[in-house]
């Protein structure tokens, strides 16, 4: 009984509202008042007065010095000395040499066909770490270039070189 009490009180407040809401409504289409227009201005408001120099009877004074009239006269009765620059012996540079690339470290020693890619595989070891490889991939500095059937084409420590199968 107590949640049915609640409902009915709940459904009175309601249409009380609507009531409320109902009679605004109602009460608004049924005044003939006329409705006080706005006037709306043509212009804008001026920002700030504007000066009307046409009619001005101030004269300006411009005969003055000009600050920079010195300073241009200064410069060009300044002749530059020419400024003959020591000539510094630099060290002859000697081409530096490649350093010695250890080839050794670096076997190739297979390849695997991969039917679904269509691609190759390369079995590469280097400083005794083995890794698969495709072209254009990395491991521990050497890059993989290309695939030249029982060799590869590899980049290592800024080298090119053609290393055969083993």
């Amino acid at each position: 009984m107590k949640g049915k009490k609640f409902t009915y009180l709940l459904i009175v407040c309601v249409a009380g509202v609507w009531g409320i809401i109902f009679y605004r409504i109602y009460a608004g289409l049924d005044q003939d008042e006329e409705i006080p227009v706005s006037v709306v201005s043509t212009g804008k408001p001026e920002y700030f007065k504007l000066v009307n120099h046409e009619t001005d009877r101030v004269i300006l004074n411009l005969n003055y010095r000009d600050p920079f009239a010195e300073l241009s006269v200064g410069l060009k009765d300044v002749v530059p000395n020419p400024v003959v620059p020591n000539p510094v012996k630099l060290p002859a540079m000697s081409p530096m040499p490649k350093p010695m690339v250890n080839w050794s470290a670096v076997q190739y020693t297979g390849y695997i066909n991969n039917p679904t890619t269509k691609s190759r595989i390369a079995i590469i070891q280097v400083n005794g770490k083995e890794g698969m490889l495709t072209e254009g991939q990395s491991l521990n500095g050497l890059k993989l270039l290309k695939h030249a059937g029982d060799s590869v084409k590899v980049q290592y420590q800024n080298s090119i070189k053609y290393i055969s199968l083993k």
